[in-house]
């Protein structure tokens, strides 16, 4: 498969969030603390679609892969506003595609995104406690430079921060 990332359409609202869904289900029945089922919607999804924050990679017209990228998220970073920074979210990966570097290839695509931005770093987050996942992160290069509690009424797991510097 030719991998090429494009801006999702409205249309796809539905299938990034049913392709969140059944990785959430994946993760719950695997014993991955990460994502829950039904914490998102395709309202949620709607609204980030139409800020064209989502990327995906099609195959066959159906949504292999896909990957949220801001310019800001104040919500996690508290230096987001000043920080020469994009800030990559929601990396999914069909479970039809494992084992194929996709996850890799649309990281490495979101990184050259973000560097096309004029930002000379790439953050991300994820589940403090999801050592699995943190490993593939430095493995990619990515260096852990703290962490982010929640509010306890919001119900959110403590998250590990990452960042990468980016090529000129």
């Amino acid at each position: 498969m030719v991998m090429m990332l494009q801006h999702a359409h409205l249309e796809d609202a539905r299938a990034l969030h049913a392709l969140r869904e059944e990785l959430a289900h994946w993760q719950e029945s695997a014993g991955i603390i990460q994502w829950s089922p039904g914490e998102t919607t395709s309202a949620d999804f709607e609204e980030q679609v139409s800020r064209q924050e989502w990327h995906l990679v099609r195959d066959s017209g159906q949504v292999a892969a896909a990957v949220r990228i801001l310019d800001a998220d104040p919500d996690i970073w508290r230096d987001s506003d000043t920080a020469p920074a994009g800030y990559i979210h929601g990396l999914m990966v069909a479970r039809a595609y494992t084992g194929q570097e996709l996850g890799r290839r649309v990281l490495s695509a979101a990184e050259s995104l973000i560097a096309e931005r004029g930002h000379t770093l790439a953050r991300l987050d994820c589940v403090a406690s999801n050592e699995t996942l943190r490993s593939y992160y430095r493995a990619r290069g990515y260096t852990e430079v703290g962490t982010h509690e929640f509010p306890p009424e919001l119900g959110w797991r403590p998250v590990t921060l990452f960042e990468k510097n980016l090529p000129d």
